[in-house]
């Protein structure tokens, strides 16, 4: 097993994490800056995905709704406000946050199934493949992109190295999987298949919901917007979007499942939770490396007013469900105490991360705090010169999107969003870490270090697509400041 370099001397705790994950100390180090936790230490990574929010807004100790983030689990974790989405609007993040690829036209209207004036006739829409859909020519400045428009990415073969996942990264290195109960990685989808003539997909085997949910290919997607009795999103769910997955209709159902339930406690009784999420958590073996939760569209903060009620039924002042930043808060309320018991957390072997796929659409199409987007590394191209743009929101008006700006870089990310990691042995609780800049490139390529892809991948060393872009920096000493 290789080393992670470390950019400091590594003290006595590192050395006994090292020791423990099996590493020798006197093991050559990459030649490759690596995240900078111990190899081995960090055994599960689990990333929660919300919505659309500012990162002045969330984490506004004051003024924002939510309350339980700000103040307690702040507290318990490590609050990185230069964190920062790549691209305007949802799904273009989603899928950076699994395989490092760049966003594209279709992707920046969220594959919605649009009757678009003419002006925006060269959009795909609904749920279609990416055409032409092969391999970049110019690998140095694109690593591991796909050239062209659309929503579903070619896997490899015909000569072409296609698009994987970071789950299809970890079948690759331990193996597939055929265990229902006992997989590497897995994406929760709350509400996905509750009902399955919107979500299609397969019934599941727990009795909630459907696994594997989407539409077909040219098939229109009914999901754009909530339900009373089903807030699914497929665009939320990145997994959908890569034939590397669903392909393969049983192991995409053993891999894609729909998140559970809850039923929150009342007069001092406990919640009770059932379904996927927390049957596998209730063991470190039944642990998948990594998870990606995707809550539906009320509880991740997408509706301002939700279809349904919120986990606890408030309401806002015009007596409508409340959604937003406040229905985002109760869900974390309930679900977060349930992921901190779990034996990997306790364990100190699974990192969590609650991030926001985007800031706000209002203006706010940053990369990164720094001048350009050469120095954040937030790449443009091949397929789109300006992420932070996108053709529905200039349609319906939004302010500072009413054309795609003639500056280059004018909109080169998805804007300001925030993360929160948490772990019991390399985190200091209630830190804020003022000298790190990420983005999602950033962060999938974190995963991949620390969960032991260190081979393959686009660049030869176990990154994915943009990933692996020469420069882009890993979780650092900086996150990891425990060491």
């Amino acid at each position: 097993m290789r080393m992670s370099r470390f950019l400091h001397p590594m003290p006595a705790f590192a050395v006994a994490a090292l020791a423990l994950a099996g590493v020798a100390q006197a093991a050559r180090p990459d030649p490759v800056v690596r995240a900078a936790a111990p190899a081995g230490v960090i055994r599960h990574v689990m990333v929660i995905d919300l919505e659309n929010e500012n990162y002045s807004v969330t984490f506004d100790p004051v003024n924002s709704p939510a309350k339980f983030l700000n103040g307690t689990l702040l507290q318990q974790g490590e609050l990185i406000p230069n964190y920062f989405g790549t691209s305007h609007v949802s799904l273009g993040n989603y899928v950076a946050q699994v395989s490092g690829q760049g966003t594209n036209p279709s992707l920046n209207v969220d594959c919605l199934n649009l009757t678009p004036p003419v002006n925006l006739a060269h959009l795909l829409g609904g749920y279609t493949d990416v055409v032409p859909g092969v391999d970049a020519t110019d690998q140095a400045s694109f690593p591991g992109q796909v050239v062209g428009n659309g929503c579903v990415f070619p896997a490899p073969g015909a000569g072409q190295r296609g698009a994987l996942t970071i789950g299809d990264q970890l079948e690759r290195k331990y193996g597939r999987d055929h265990d229902d109960d006992a997989v590497v990685w897995r994406e929760y989808a709350e509400d996905m298949g509750n009902d399955l003539s919107r979500d299609y997909g397969t019934p599941d085997r727990l009795l909630i919901g459907a696994d594997c949910a989407h539409p077909a290919i040219g098939g229109v997607d009914q999901s754009n917007s909530a339900a009373a009795n089903d807030q699914y999103a497929t665009r939320h769910n990145p997994f959908m979007y890569f034939y590397s997955v669903i392909d393969d209709s049983a192991s995409c159902n053993r891999h894609v499942v729909p998140l559970g339930t809850l039923n929150v406690g009342t007069g001092g009784a406990p919640d009770v939770f059932a379904g996927h999420l927390y049957r596998d958590l209730r063991h470190l073996e039944t642990t998948p490396k990594f998870m990606f939760v995707t809550p539906n569209l009320c509880n991740d903060g997408h509706d301002a007013t939700c279809a349904a009620p919120n986990v606890e039924g408030t309401v806002n002042s015009a007596g409508k469900n409340a959604g937003g930043l406040v229905s985002l808060d109760l869900w974390l309320k309930h679900w977060m105490p349930m992921i901190f018991a779990s034996p990997a957390y306790q364990s100190g072997e699974l990192l969590v991360v609650i991030t926001f796929d985007e800031a706000s659409p209002t203006g706010d199409a940053r990369a990164c705090e720094k001048t350009n987007q050469a120095d954040c590394h937030s790449p443009v191209g091949p397929n789109i010169t300006d992420p932070g743009y996108s053709p529905i929101l200039s349609l319906l008006g939004v302010p500072g999107y009413t054309d795609p700006g003639t500056t280059p870089y004018v909109r080169a990310g998805g804007g300001q969003v925030g993360a929160v990691l948490f772990n019991k042995r390399l985190i200091v609780p209630g830190t804020v870490n003022t000298s790190g800049s990420y983005n999602h490139y950033s962060a999938l390529r974190s995963y991949e270090d620390l969960l032991g892809l260190t081979e393959g991948g686009d660049d030869g060393l176990g990154h994915l697509g943009y990933a692996g872009v020469a420069g882009l920096q890993p979780f650092g000493p900086d996150v990891f400041n425990r060491l």
